[in-house]
């Protein structure tokens, strides 16, 4: 054997930081990630230097080996840093291969984060860990939750005891959701998530790409409002929620439950605080409370309805943040949200004054290139018709108004001038980043046709799909640019 020593690549063993990592990629869809500590020697075998050599041999401390092809290897990368890792084991059933029974048992689990260079590291402790998510907890690859005993910075993100991790399973770019986020940030929009790609093991097995964020909600991680004078509302048509109404988009009254067409409603929920806890604090009962803020959002919802295409919604609304919130998901042609799902917005109090915000902006795995497969059109308008419930009717009725018009132009112009080359140059750092995980987590997670309404391609083939999202949203910003309602409706 001939040592090919880590000098070939630029760096020497005994000059290797604590998190370098060393990347070997393939054509024959193999991959290995070595984290250079572990790494003792890199050497030739299967020849002489005469006739040359056909495989690389890696071995780590303990003496175990990994042999690579060279005829195989596409490229070498040496990186100063890995992506974080975050381990879990669960206490309730450590030989488990993955979580078991409904997405809201509660697990507990040990958790540690190993920052590899990129973030300071969590050291272990007791959490509560279970699912997340509405059709994604039924996809192949679970997204988590977690919950610590008390408030900590993870990975820099805002001190919170709980956050999210998003599997991304339909995303073959694994970047879907990191671009629009990356966009509500660039537009400064209040309580903005963010993401942060890790890698997940559970029990010792490794559970491939992941995207860590704040668990949306009203608290300092999240929503940072008061909850005992502030509400976060949903409109989403999984109506999941304890406290939830229907509101009737063509008379304006409410039900607990629609008749009909459910296209004539949109479902209305609270996603928090959490209205048992609040009126214990307040005195009062939750019914008595959720009537109060029913009415309010009542008279909100009416005004979009109703109020006269010159008329004036900045009572009710603030415009500002309504039409943020629309060019990222126009960016995004998110069709979430003609259904409507995920459509997040809040109010600080019901004090005279204060007005809805929409946001935060989120879930955007059904977005972009995708809309029930790969190959999505760029050059359709953001909604064209209700889903299971009246997004479009909703969304339509609100582009009526001639001053939310012209706020919405200026705000997305500015993007297309400004904010748009910032974000093909995050993608491109973004997708340097995550590269070698999403060679990674495409071996482990294959492409998925076994649903028919839902057909995933793999991650492995990274960059294919990336310079196809590129070349997208070059697209929709064309199309956007020259249709006659920026690309939102039809």
């Amino acid at each position: 054997m001939l040592v090919f020593g880590l000098a070939a690549m630029g760096i020497g063993l005994s000059a290797m930081a604590q998190n370098e990592h060393i990347h070997v990629f393939c054509s024959d869809k193999n991959f290995h990630t070595f984290k250079g500590t572990e790494a003792q020697s890199i050497l030739y075998s299967g020849g002489n230097a005469t006739t040359g050599f056909n495989t690389l041999v890696v071995q780590d401390a303990s003496g175990n080996q990994t042999t690579i092809s060279l005829s195989a290897i596409d490229s070498v990368q040496v990186r100063m840093t890995g992506l974080p890792e975050f381990h879990v084991n669960l206490l309730d059933d450590p030989t488990a291969t993955e979580l078991w029974g409904a997405k809201d048992l509660v697990h507990e689990a040990t958790l540690r984060m190993d920052g590899n260079g990129m973030y300071d590291d969590l050291p272990e402790q007791t959490v509560e860990f279970r699912g997340r998510g509405n059709s994604t907890w039924n996809m192949k690859k679970k997204p988590y939750r977690f919950k610590m005993s008390s408030k900590a910075k993870v990975c820099g993100l805002a001190k919170a005891k709980s956050f999210a991790l998003i599997a991304n399973y339909i995303d073959c770019s694994l970047m879907r959701n990191s671009v629009a986020l990356w966009v509500s940030n660039w537009f400064e929009m209040p309580y903005s998530n963010h993401c942060v790609p890790v890698k997940v093991y559970l029990n010792g097995i490794y559970k491939g790409a992941y995207m860590l964020t704040e668990k949306i909600g009203v608290g300092g991680g999240s929503v940072d409002i008061d909850e005992n004078t502030g509400m976060l509302f949903e409109l989403d048509s999984n109506y999941d929620e304890d406290f939830k109404f229907y509101f009737n988009l063509s008379n304006y009254s409410t039900s607990s439950s629609a008749y009909g067409s459910m296209t004539g409603y949109l479902p209305v929920m609270v996603k928090d605080p959490d209205l048992t806890e609040v009126c214990e604090a307040l005195g009062t009962t939750t019914s008595a409370y959720f009537s109060e803020w029913t009415a309010d959002f009542v008279e909100m919802a009416k005004a979009v309805m109703s109020t006269p295409a010159d008329g004036d919604l900045s009572k009710y609304l603030d415009l500002e943040s309504v039409a943020e919130f629309f060019v990222v998901n126009s960016l995004a042609n998110n069709h979430e949200m003609k259904h409507p799902k995920s459509f997040y917005l809040y109010k600080k109090s019901l004090e005279e004054g204060e007005v809805y915000h929409f946001g935060p902006t989120w879930d955007f795995d059904w977005a972009f290139t995708f809309d029930g497969k790969e190959g999505a059109s760029a050059s359709v308008p953001l909604v064209s018709s209700n889903g299971d419930c009246g997004g479009y009717t909703f969304i339509k009725a609100l582009f009526q108004n001639k001053a939310f018009r012209a706020i919405y132009k200026q705000k997305w112009d500015t993007f297309v001038a400004d904010g748009y080359p910032e974000l093909l140059k995050y993608m491109e750092e973004y997708a340097t980043l995550i590269e070698p995980t999403a060679k990674e987590n495409g071996l482990l997670w294959p492409a998925d046709y076994d649903v028919s309404w839902r057909l995933s391609e793999s991650s492995f083939e990274f960059r294919k799909y990336f310079g196809e999202l590129k070349t997208w949203l070059q697209q929709r910003v064309d199309y956007c640019n020259s249709h006659v309602n920026y690309g939102i409706y039809q």
